[in-house]
């Protein structure tokens, strides 16, 4: 399946963790875009908390289903090949 096969749900699931960030960061945020390599949006989600795995964390939110983002190349372009990244 590719990337831009994945559903939101499917695309918020894969994306949201288990990862090593910054957990104070992540919290400051309001929401969060799931997006592939190619800078497409596949998921939008509103951050409500984030659950400790070890030394790692995972998103909590709440998944917002047909945001118009969604399908379109992200505002905020991710240059890392990092994961995760603040904008």
């Amino acid at each position: 399946m590719l990337l831009t096969d994945l559903s939101e749900t499917q695309a918020w699931e894969a994306g949201r963790g288990i990862w090593k960030f910054n957990a104070d960061r992540a919290l400051s945020q309001d929401e969060v875009q799931i997006i592939n390599t190619e800078g497409t949006v596949l998921a939008v989600v509103k951050v409500t908390g984030i659950t400790q795995h070890g030394g790692r964390y995972a998103l909590e939110g709440e998944l917002l289903r047909g945001d118009p983002r969604v399908g379109r190349p992200t505002r905020s372009p991710h240059l890392s090949r990092n994961p995760v990244t603040y904008i």
